[in-house]
């Protein structure tokens, strides 16, 4: 990684900006001034074009693309002109369709008035004193009451009630002052009802209920033709808003720059190996007026000292990559730290393959991952980065269903494929290469035990080595020597190792072990200052003798629980793997007890292995990764991952959140 510093004209800015978004490889630093009106075009240009971009979204129920397209550039008089015709016919429609929604909602209130007051015992002209709309309900000539409905507009809605003039109209307390000046401006007769009339006449409910279903068959018309307008103007506003979401990220970016009457100081983050094409591209594209500075972390002071983190990016690599969010969602490496996202890779596999071994399920899991990462499934698409994790644990989950002769749950389909193999392998022929099941004794499965413990201290020796290694990179020299996950800790750890394979040999304990085992653990009880005398850094305050004392015995005591529990937690892996080879034995076992005993075994055997199969395959599959985490985060990646680091966050066109 490496800090860079532009300075950059700023009529060229705009355009060495874009080539940064296209490049996707620069993180800007922003100054912490409070940001300004942004230099260059006039600043309200961009936020109002976009408003009108969001308006138009929101009235034809369009949605931005997942990310902004190649090629988009920046707006210019050409895009302002197609822009203001989008809108001009996006606000034609949305005047229809708000006066239509007013319409809507007017009526529901008259119709839930209506049905309120149709059979309360009080009379017509009282009820203005308990709703909130005025109602008048007279008689109009045609011509009167086509006048009426213009003037009044959307602030009243007027409603034919017969062929012979008899109208209602309705508005709000707030434009009962202009109804009825209307009314009495276009002669409007009051219908007289009898002077024992109460309530509202009863014919107004269902006059209102029909209105409502025209008014129906006029909205969806109106849906209809949005549908249409928004297939017809939707890949121009897409390209627009593409355009315009570019221009203002760059607004943005100016306002937090430092910047002078010509030059903008621009800085920031640059992979090492993007430096040399960026800078190249950048001053072709200026013609030269672009001056460059670069600098190793090491040679900043504030990196030095700590008070700036250098942000980390992951390399690019084929199938490993695709573990890197397992890494991330555990902590972000800091820079400068060996990269474990390889180690989880192949652990991963390795432990999957182990406890979930089943030729058959393992070829579904890998097709899966195949189809997934072709695009198979779009409803999927968001789970496209695992297919490699899928595809890789598919594998692993076959080869170990290979060595154990199962395929789907079934443990005498591949016998004569497996006596042929082993008669190459191992000289003679055998059912399976190794059996999980304890028939006729416990040795195999001991010892496949024994083996998934030889897998933890693997495991563990490389976390404390990876420790080791990033204390030494990063300056925590007293950290990588004397701690428990540090060199003392892992001498410690491989000479208690050493000592239980030789018991299981038949050796037995001399003396040098308590050299091998107590020099690493006294160092590691005085941690505290050894570390202060190599990082030459005062000891805490209060570290006294019996502090000191007391922190030794729990260091003891931590160091010996700790290494032990890691280390058998892999057992975790061999008991998977046996639950797996018993589930499979049950399956199999009552689909042969209900073919000998049902009426028409054989359905009923195929549907219990097919359920079966189902169950383990989604199930235990599901427990089984969980568990795999469980190991890396835990047992593995807590070793050495104690420091996160900030992931690189390079500058992209985005679309604004609403």
């Amino acid at each position: 990684m490496r800090r860079v510093e532009f300075l950059v004209m700023k009529r060229d800015f705009e355009l060495v900006a874009l080539g940064l978004g296209k490049a996707r490889c620069f993180e800007p630093i922003l100054s912490r001034k409070e940001p300004g009106p942004a230099a260059g075009r006039p600043p309200v240009r961009s936020p109002s074009a976009a408003e009108t971009l969001r308006s138009i979204k929101r009235t034809l129920g369009l949605a931005y693309p997942k990310e902004i397209p190649e090629g988009s550039r920046l707006p210019g008089p050409e895009e302002d002109r197609e822009l203001e015709r989008l809108a001009a016919r996006v606000r034609v429609f949305e005047e229809l369709w708000s006066a239509q929604q007013d319409k809507v909602a007017r009526t529901n209130a008259l119709l839930e008035e209506a049905r309120s007051f149709a059979g309360l015992e009080l009379p017509f002209r009282e009820l203005d004193h308990l709703s909130f709309l005025t109602i008048r309900i007279g008689h109009l000539d045609r011509l009167a009451a086509e006048s009426l409905a213009s003037n009044l507009g959307d602030r009243a809605l007027i409603l034919p009630l017969d062929d012979r003039g008899l109208v209602m109209a309705a508005t709000t307390k707030k434009g009962r002052f202009a109804l009825d000046t209307e009314l009495s401006r276009l002669g409007f007769k009051p219908h007289t009802f009898p002077p024992d009339f109460q309530g509202l006449p009863s014919f107004l409910p269902e006059r209102l209920e029909g209105e409502l279903d025209a008014l129906a068959s006029t909205t969806a018309e109106l849906e209809r033709r949005r549908a249409e307008l928004a297939r017809e103007l939707e890949p121009a506003w897409r390209r627009l808003a593409a355009s315009y979401a570019v221009l203002e990220t760059i607004e943005g970016l100016k306002s937090g720059l430092d910047s002078s009457t010509q030059v903008y100081r621009l800085e920031g983050w640059i992979p090492r190996d993007r430096l040399g094409s960026l800078g190249s591209a950048l001053r072709a594209s200026t013609a030269g007026r672009i001056a460059i500075r670069s600098w190793r972390p090491r040679e900043l002071p504030e990196s030095e000292k700590g008070e700036e983190s250098v942000p980390v990016l992951l390399k690019r690599r084929a199938y490993i990559s695709s573990f890197e969010r397992l890494v991330l969602s555990y902590g972000t490496p800091s820079y400068g730290t060996v990269d474990p996202t390889p180690f989880v890779a192949v652990f991963f596999t390795l432990f999957f393959g182990i406890m979930f071994g089943d030729l058959g399920q393992g070829a579904l899991i890998l097709l899966a991952g195949f189809l997934l990462r072709r695009g198979v499934f779009p409803r999927f698409s968001t789970w496209r980065p695992f297919a490699p994790i899928a595809m890789g644990a598919g594998a692993g989950s076959m080869a170990m269903g290979l060595a154990t002769g199962t395929c789907f749950a079934n443990e005498t389909w591949l016998k004569p494929l497996e006596r042929f193999l082993t008669s190459l392998v191992l000289a003679h022929p055998a059912d399976r290469f190794l059996a999980l099941l304890p028939q006729g004794g416990t040795d195999r499965i001991l010892i496949f035990f024994g083996f998934t413990l030889a897998i933890g201290v693997v495991v563990n020796s490389i976390g404390l080595a990876l420790n080791v290694i990033d204390s030494f990179r990063t300056g925590r020299l007293g950290e990588g020597l004397f701690s428990k996950t540090g060199l003392c800790g892992a001498l410690f750890f491989l000479w208690a190792v050493g000592i239980g394979v030789r018991a299981m040999l038949g050796g037995g304990l001399a003396w040098f072990d308590a050299v091998g085992l107590g020099l690493p653990l006294a160092l590691m009880i005085f941690e505290a200052p050894l570390a202060s005398l190599v990082d030459r850094r005062p000891l805490p305050a209060g570290e006294g003798a019996i502090v000191l004392a007391i922190g030794g015995f729990v260091t003891v005591l931590e160091s010996v629980s700790y290494f032990l529990s890691t280390s058998l937690s892999f057992l975790r892996i061999g008991a998977f793997a046996l639950s797996h080879a018993v589930l499979s034995f049950i399956v199999f076992t009552m689909g042969d007890l209900i073919r000998e005993w049902a009426p028409g075994g054989l359905a009923w055997e195929v549907l219990v292995v097919l359920v079966g199969n189902s169950i383990i395959l989604f199930l235990e599959g599901l427990i089984v990764v969980i568990q795999i985490v469980r190991l890396q985060y835990y047992e593995f990646m807590s070793k050495f991952l104690t420091e996160t680091g900030r992931p690189f966050a390079p500058l992209r066109f985005t679309f604004a959140k609403e």
